[in-house]
């Protein structure tokens, strides 16, 4: 949530915004190894993943695939890096 003291009212328009990239990533981890524990089901693992460490670190929580999404965006060489 942000809040402009200038302006005295909410910077983002729906009030609360949302959590992406490497500040998602703990709770995402979590999240994989609850439901991957939980279901039997695949899970694919997303949220916060830009190195391929960061994917180990998902199929190691028991996530059977991994998704990047953000991380393309923001730097398209380490893209390309961790996505061969």
């Amino acid at each position: 949530m942000k809040i402009d003291i200038y302006k005295r009212r909410f910077a983002i328009a729906n009030k609360t915004g949302g959590l992406s990239g490497p500040a998602i990533r703990p709770v995402a981890v979590r999240m994989v190894y609850e439901a991957s524990h939980a279901a039997k089901i695949p899970v694919i693992g997303m949220g916060g993943i830009s190195s391929g460490e960061d994917a180990i670190e998902f199929m190691m929580a028991g996530a059977r695939a991994v998704a990047v999404g953000r991380c393309k965006h923001h730097d398209r060489q380490k893209h390309r890096r961790t996505n061969g």
